[in-house]
């Protein structure tokens, strides 16, 4: 059996009042949205981890350590930075249509592209989604508490379902 090695993902991860950068380790390899969703464990183990509270963003340096837990409860959004390619596992094909959306989550805004059943309203697909995190790609953000935050042309943004206050289409 040859040794495969773990996904590795770089993330920056966003709760309430923290912004943590770093990578997250899956074995076997998963992608993060994956991670996100497992329900074996409800943290989130964040290697080479910097960590500045958003009331110090741009104002003070990040505190570094070797790794942080995170309680996935807690995290309102994950923006994948890079990731290790994640083969996919074979499971069935359901064809969904591209909806670009505005989700209110805590002091941020997030834009992308949810990828929904055709015909289904966005209520109805977040209704459908029985995992805690969804998916947006081609994402950008920007934090209402903090404006000089912003992320803009993202791979996916991994979204909190239960920190998701309003979404709306858009366009």
């Amino acid at each position: 059996m040859e040794d495969i090695p773990p996904a590795i993902h770089e993330i920056a991860v966003y709760t309430e009042v923290l912004e943590v950068r770093g990578e997250v380790k899956a074995w076997p390899p998963r992608r993060i949205l994956d991670v996100l969703n497992s329900q074996q464990t409800p943290y989130l183990d964040v290697e080479q981890a910097s960590i500045i509270p958003l009331s110090r963003w741009g104002k003070a340096q990040p505190r570094v350590t070797d790794s942080i837990v995170l309680n996935k409860q807690e995290i309102i959004l994950v923006w994948l930075i890079r990731e290790t390619e994640v083969k996919a596992t074979e499971f069935t094909t359901v064809h969904k249509v591209p909806q670009r959306v505005i989700a209110y989550a805590g002091p941020f805004v997030a834009q992308g592209t949810m990828h929904i059943l055709r015909e289904s309203s966005l209520s109805q697909a977040l209704d459908a989604t029985r995992e805690k995190f969804f998916a947006l790609t081609s994402p950008s953000v920007f934090c209402l508490s903090v404006p000089e935050l912003t992320l803009k042309e993202g791979i996916v943004l991994s979204l909190n379902k239960d920190q998701v206050a309003a979404m709306q289409a858009s366009g």
